[in-house]
């Protein structure tokens, strides 16, 4: 999947998930624009929100995820610049994991599983933020799933 940084996104169908999560994505990001997104899952603005993106418009790598309006992150290790990274996030029980390149690189252990719901939008490469800035310029090898970790 390549994206423009502008108004490229990927629209998956809505389902019901929660609990204990990991997802794996292959990306190579351009340039960094501010906060975009490698993907956004939620219901609107800080509404049970699961995403994963770059701090401001730094490499730094964003790992959230949101109760309702209260969100819990980890902010750890960076995005390489025009380069493929393969990045791992987990949840389980309050253990959130990023892992970059088969390492980990950081661990929060007062985070949270995700509300099981269905959420009305899961965004690839984009916020559902309704922010334009938060497009991802680059590209997406791979995108998977798990519940579990």
């Amino acid at each position: 999947m390549v994206f423009d940084g502008v108004d490229d996104l990927v629209d998956i169908d809505d389902w019901e998930w929660g609990g204990a999560t990991s997802f794996e994505v292959y990306v190579k990001y351009d340039t960094f624009n501010s906060a975009s997104r490698v993907f956004d899952f939620g219901s609107g603005a800080e509404s049970d929100n699961v995403y994963l993106k770059n701090e401001g418009t730094t490499s730094t790598i964003t790992w959230s995820v949101y109760k309702g309006s209260t969100a819990k992150w980890l902010v750890t290790s960076n995005f390489d610049s025009a380069t493929w990274t393969h990045v791992v996030v987990s949840i389980k029980d309050t253990t959130m994991n990023v892992y970059k390149n088969g390492v980990l690189v950081g661990t929060k252990t007062d985070g949270w599983e995700p509300n099981v719901l269905t959420r009305t939008n899961h965004f690839i490469g984009a916020t559902d933020w309704g922010r334009m800035e938060s497009y991802l310029d680059g590209t997406i090898g791979y995108l998977k799933m798990w519940h579990g970790v």
